[in-house]
């Protein structure tokens, strides 16, 4: 008689495998290892035309993907985007890489989650490359925020706290998106402002 035994894992996240055997006793049969690492890289650069080029990239055990978006200022409209899947575990992510022709025409801004979502994600989209169309539109949002946060950050700091509320209220987007603009950050006190 012979019964498999699974170890708790240890904090180096290794799972052992443990073989008893009646007759022999305690003896271990082998160990996985489980290995994974996921690099995510976003970013944006202001092309000399004026323009934005906004890319995201995103490397793991089981897919690997870039996509690339020009975005024209001022008004935010994708104009072009491209997008490659190297490895991936799915079919149907594989084989839509060219949903990303879609996007040109979209605008960034209130909206674009349930537009991109509907459009490249779905039964016959892919989930994954619909989140780094998003990631794209995100640094793009990131870019224009930047700057009035550098402003912010210069004031005295008795000043700071509620010119960040008022920032806040500009930018009902960054609701909940970090640490500092939470439900229970004091720079939310007084600031009613729904997610986006």
């Amino acid at each position: 008689m012979c019964c498999v035994i699974l170890r708790p894992p240890t904090a180096t996240v290794r799972c052992a495998f443990i073989c008893c055997q009646c007759n022999t006793g305690w003896r271990e049969v082998r160990e996985l290892i489980l290995s994974y690492v996921r690099n995510k890289h976003c970013t944006v650069v202001d092309r000399p035309d004026g323009s934005l080029l906004a890319r995201a990239s995103v490397e793991e055990k089981f897919f690997s993907a870039r996509v690339e978006m020009v975005v024209a200022v001022p008004g935010l409209e994708i104009s072009s985007a491209e997008a490659a899947i190297e490895r991936c575990f799915a079919g149907r992510c594989r084989e839509s890489a060219d949903l990303a022709l879609k996007v040109p025409g979209l605008r960034v801004g209130p909206g674009i989650i349930k537009l991109v979502n509907s459009l490249l994600g779905g039964p016959k989209g892919c989930p994954r490359l619909a989140e780094l169309v998003l990631e794209c539109c995100e640094q793009v949002i990131l870019r224009f925020t930047v700057e009035p946060l550098r402003f912010i950050l210069e004031k005295e700091e008795k000043d700071r706290i509620e010119a960040f509320k008022v920032f806040l209220r500009q930018n009902p987007r960054l609701v909940n998106s970090c640490i500092a603009f939470c439900d229970t950050s004091p720079l939310r006190e007084g600031v009613d402002i729904e997610e986006f």
